[in-house]
């Protein structure tokens, strides 16, 4: 201790060895107490800083992840916008094909009924023709018949004129 501190700086103070003992060793401690604190404080903020590192490094990583879950949100947004659109088409194409359906099935209702319908009146038309037939037939007949009952009549006409000249003349 002796090396330490010079005894005229003791004596100039009015200190003894033992008290200068005492407070050189306080001085150690508190010293070593200082260093500790800030060892310790440095410790802490080195801590604070590696953590605050990973922090933005999570956070960066966190931003780039969202980024990419916003993109594809956005191309799914996209597609489904697509879908929907050929969906919409598609109920629009469905309702179209089932009115058309509907219009189908009425007109092949109607075709039936005119098919019906035509081949009553073809049946219809096929009588009439045979009663044509058979009344043209018929006319031709009654017309030769006619002809020849007017020529009866003009032959008996003719000898009756000639009969009742005879009664006349005679």
């Amino acid at each position: 201790m002796e090396n330490l501190i010079p005894k005229e700086l003791l004596m100039k103070f009015g200190i003894d060895e033992s008290m200068a003992f005492v407070v050189l060793i306080s001085l150690i401690v508190i010293s070593l107490f200082i260093l500790i604190v800030v060892v310790a404080s440095s410790m802490r903020v080195k801590f604070y800083k590696d953590k605050l590192t990973n922090i933005n490094i999570d956070n960066q990583d966190k931003v780039n992840q969202i980024i990419s879950l916003q993109q594809s949100l956005d191309v799914y947004q996209s597609k489904n916008n697509q879908l929907e659109e050929s969906l919409e088409k598609f109920e629009h194409t469905k309702n179209a094909l089932f009115k058309t359906k509907e219009e189908l099935k009425k007109l092949e209702l109607a075709y039936q009924d005119l098919k019906s319908l035509q081949d009553t009146t073809a049946r219809k038309l096929e009588n009439l023709k045979n009663m044509y037939e058979e009344l043209v037939f018929e006319h031709n007949t009654l017309i030769s018949r006619f002809d020849k009952l007017q020529e009866d009549n003009n032959k008996l006409q003719v000898n009756n004129t000639r009969l009742l000249r005879k009664l006349e003349q005679k």
